[in-house]
């Protein structure tokens, strides 16, 4: 009775510990299905990403394109200072060549722009004559400030290109918002670690689980088999019994018909003997 207790108290346990380790699995599941919603969804907000960042990437491109051409700009106007410095230094120069074309070039806005008299426009054109005249005897350095012009205007062109790219790149990122990919990365570790732990729990239930059954196993195999010796101990009892009995009852035959064959007196047990 004892050994059959134990037994059903181990049941019971085991119907608890079935109930705790099926309790985790789902629990690990239903996380599992939790942190693949998010990583779907991360994909969905990545694809979209992705789009613009090849629109992105080709204005990055052109941008950056821009932006060297400026720096090698920079790099060839710096030489071209040197050499003006150089150049008036050597001649011993008064008048500055930009000094003059910005006069020239006033005057000849002046005529496309004002409203003026016959006189006034002659004046202004042998003005302009007369600076294009000084102008052209500078030579050499005439020439190499019409070259700092030229590479001033690239210098300019490529600058607001490159800021024209850079303004469609902001324009494009403004409404992505990558903050979501962080809180989305961060809800996925906290859910694994909360998967783990549920995992940890089904294992350690489930090892508990097997311990507990095979105990019952164990015990109810022992159960049968001291179950099985006693019903082979009565029988091997009770076959004992019933030799002693018939071994017993030949003996008492042999004395009654002794005692027959003897003419001694017969008891009523000898005379049931020999009756049989």
């Amino acid at each position: 009775m004892e050994m059959e207790k134990s037994i059903e108290d181990l049941k019971e346990q085991l119907d608890q510990i079935g109930r705790d380790k099926e309790k985790y699995f789902h629990e690990k599941e239903e996380l599992k299905k939790k942190i693949n919603s998010i990583i779907r969804d991360i994909k969905a907000i990545k694809g979209d990403s992705d789009k613009s960042s090849i629109d992105v990437r080709e204005l990055k491109e052109k941008r950056d394109f821009h932006n060297g051409k400026v720096r090698e700009l920079i790099g060839k106007i710096k030489v071209v200072n040197e050499r003006i410095r150089e150049l008036i230094r050597k001649n011993n120069i008064k008048d500055d060549p930009s000094r003059i074309k910005d006069q020239i070039e006033k005057l000849e806005l002046k005529i496309e722009t004002e409203p003026l008299t016959l006189n006034q426009e002659k004046k202004t054109m042998k003005q302009i004559k007369d600076l294009k005249k000084d102008y052209g005897k500078m030579g050499e350095l005439a020439r190499i400030y019409d070259e700092h012009d030229v590479l001033s205007r690239e210098i300019d062109e490529n600058r607001k290109k490159s800021e024209e790219y850079h303004n469609k790149i902001k324009e494009i990122t403004k409404d992505i918002d990558y903050s979501q990919f962080k809180e989305k990365y961060i809800e996925i570790e906290e859910l694994r670690k909360k998967q783990q732990e549920a995992f940890n729990k089904f294992v350690e239930f489930k090892t508990i689980h097997s311990l507990i059954n095979n105990k019952i196993k164990s015990r109810s195999n022992h159960l049968e088999k001291v179950k099985e010796d006693k019903k082979k101990k009565k029988e091997e009892n009770e076959k004992r019994k019933e030799e002693i009995m018939t071994k017993k009852m030949e003996e008492a035959e042999k004395e009654a018909e002794e005692k027959l064959k003897t003419k001694k007196k017969l008891t009523t047990d000898d005379l049931m003997m020999l009756q049989k």
